[in-house]
């Protein structure tokens, strides 16, 4: 599935509709220079994060799979909102899963050097000023860094991060060859800080990130981009927007009040469009069918 994007041309008549609620002239592009255009729009993309987060019809998957990678982990794609066991995996009770509670969290093998401590500083030599995009070896399994060097009195007393590189653990060390710094022995840090590069699921009634099934199926609520949301959402998300675009911006009662009636008309045809898509029932029927058949005299007449 394609990850969301913003998309200009798209959200810019909504948020139009959003500066016309505050009473602010239309704008030809989304120029974030603009205070006013940049708190509508980011409210605007909030907000459908927000909206979306709930789970409708149209962005709620039941039995998704996903697959465990070469390391058995499964990684929580960023496009997703909320994900969690589906109640058919968990009633399998030959599958492992009956015991598992899965949460999102930042693996320790997905993580991005931010900060590196001189542990070797070359023992000398080198030219002073500073070497940029020096590549690096690691006693550890991550790939991609590159290092800036700042040397002062032939001394190495500076690692930068030039590129970040990925799935590096804090306490990691890398090497910059002697050969690329110029000093007379290998440069070498340790990682001392980091940042997450993507969460993995995790599995907190067993305690582990690894995951040894071949596969996992999953209730999934996606995150779509604007272009993907149908009509009923983008009006209740925009008028949404416009009521706490005009609370921020404006601070009139009076006329958040209005903008807020019209929320809440927007919010019934919202639910009026899922509860056409959802085709639900009293019946509480199995996810991803209807299995009642209600009484149809014409069948009865051909008795």
């Amino acid at each position: 599935m394609a990850l969301p994007t913003t998309n200009a041309t798209t959200e810019l008549p909504a948020v139009n509709q959003i500066l016309a609620s505050v009473g602010q002239a239309p704008v030809t592009t989304l120029d974030q220079t603009n205070p006013d255009v940049a708190i509508a729009y980011d409210t605007l993309i909030q907000v459908s994060q927000e909206v979306q987060s709930e789970g409708w019809t149209f962005n709620k998957e039941y039995n998704y799979p996903f697959t465990p990678d070469n390391d058995n982990h499964i990684i929580y794609p960023p496009n997703v909102l909320q994900m969690d066991l589906s109640e058919d995996e968990i009633r399998n009770v030959t599958n492992s899963t009956k015991r598992m509670d899965v949460i999102r969290r930042s693996g320790k093998y997905t993580r991005i050097p931010t900060e590196v401590t001189v542990l070797n500083n070359g023992t000398g030599g080198g030219t002073n000023g500073t070497l940029y995009n020096l590549a690096t070896t690691t006693n550890g399994s991550g790939t991609g860094f590159k290092a800036n060097l700042t040397i002062e009195s032939n001394v190495v007393t500076a690692i930068t991060v030039a590129a970040g590189g990925s799935s590096y653990l804090i306490g990691d060390n890398v090497t910059i060859a002697a050969s690329d710094s110029g000093t007379t022995a290998d440069v070498v840090g340790t990682i001392s800080e980091a940042t997450p590069e993507k969460g993995m699921l995790y599995d907190r009634q067993n305690h582990t990130f690894e995951f040894t099934n071949p596969e996992y199926k999953f209730n999934v609520v996606w995150y779509f981009d604007w272009t993907d949301l149908p009509i009923p959402m983008k009006d209740y998300i925009t008028a949404r927007a416009a009521a706490i675009t005009a609370s921020r911006v404006v601070g009139d009662n009076a006329l958040y009040q209005q903008l807020k009636t019209k929320e809440i008309e927007c919010r019934t045809l919202a639910l009026e469009y899922e509860c056409n898509q959802g085709q639900f029932t009293y019946f509480g029927h199995p996810k991803g069918g209807n299995y009642y058949n209600s009484y149809k005299p014409y069948q009865a007449l051909q008795r």
